[in-house]
C-alpha cells in the first residue's frame, strides 16, 4: 500500500511569511493554437513538501544536488505526537515507549532506537490537519535538545508536517544546526494525515538543482 504524503503545489500553497509564493503560468495552450501545453513556474525551492540540504542553513553545506540517496531511501517510523510548541526528548523517548518494541526500560531506549531500524523518523502532528493553503505559525518544533539527542542516537533523517523544525520567528535555527552536526537529513511540510503509525518504507526524492539549498519533492510512504 503507498501513502503519498506530498502536499499539492498550486498559487493558492501557503509559503513562509515573505517567500517566493508559487506562480504556475501557461506559456503555449493547445486550445490558443499551440502544439502542446507548456508551463512556466515561479517558485521558493521551500514551498510546499521540500528536503533541505546542509546548505540552507550552512555556507559550507552541501548542495541538494549532493545529498546521499541512500539517506532518502529506506525504512522509517512514524510517530504521532500531541504537541504544541517545542517537542521534547521526553516527548520522543514516549513516542517511541508506546511503539511495539518499545521497552519500558528507558536506560535501553537510546539502543533500542538504533536497533530498531530508527534511521529514519517522521513526526504526524496537528499540523497534517491543516490545509494547503492555509499559513498557521503555531506548528510544533523541535527543542534544540531533542535534535541533539536523535542525531546523536544514530538518525540519518527527520521528517516533519510543520514547515519547520524551528519555531517560525527563530532567527539562529538550532535545530536546524543541531540536525546538521550529525548529518540528518530534514524534510518539512509533509502531510501524515490518515497514515497509522507504524514502519514503512519512505521514498523522499528532492529535484535534483545543483549546489540548491533546498528542493521540492514527492514523499511517499510504502507499507
Amino acid at each position: 500500500m503507498l501513502y503519498d504524503i506530498t502536499r499539492t503545489l498550486s498559487p493558492r500553497t501557503a509559503v513562509f511569511p515573505g517567500d517566493t509564493p508559487v506562480s504556475i503560468v501557461p506559456t503555449l495552450q493547445m486550445r490558443a493554437g499551440d502544439a502542446c501545453n507548456v508551463t512556466a513556474i515561479t517558485m521558493s525551492a521551500h514551498a510546499g513538501t521540500h528536503v533541505d540540504a546542509p546548505r540552507h542553513y550552512s555556507d559550507d553545506g552541501a548542495g541538494i544536488d549532493a545529498v546521499p540517496l541512500d539517506a532518502l531511501i529506506g525504512p522509517a517510523r512514524v510517530v504521532t505526537l500531541d504537541v504544541a510548541g517545542a517537542i521534547t526528548v521526553t516527548d520522543l523517548q514516549n513516542a517511541i515507549r508506546n511503539t511495539r518494541y518499545a521497552t519500558r526500560d528507558t536506560r535501553l531506549l537510546n539502543a533500542q532506537f538504533s536497533i530498531l531500524n530508527f534511521t529514519r523518523l517522521l513526526i504526524h502532528t496537528r499540523a497534517s490537519e491543516v490545509s494547503d493553503d492555509v499559513w498557521d505559525d503555531a506548528f510544533a518544533y523541535f527543542d534544540p535538545e531533542a535534535a541533539e539527542w536523535l542525531g546523536a542516537n544514530g538518525l540519518r533523517l527527520i521528517g516533519t508536517d510543520a514547515p519547520s523544525v524551528d519555531p517560525a520567528a527563530s532567527k539562529d535555527l538550532p535545530a536546524h544546526k543541531a540536525f546538521l552536526k550529525h548529518g540528518v537529513i530534514i524534510v518539512e511540510n509533509l502531510c501524515l494525515r490518515g497514515v497509522p503509525d507504524g514502519e514503512y518504507e519512505l521514498i523522499a526524492l528532492p529535484l535534483k538543482i545543483a549546489g540548491n539549498d533546498a528542493g521540492p519533492a514527492r514523499v511517499v510512504l510504502r507499507r
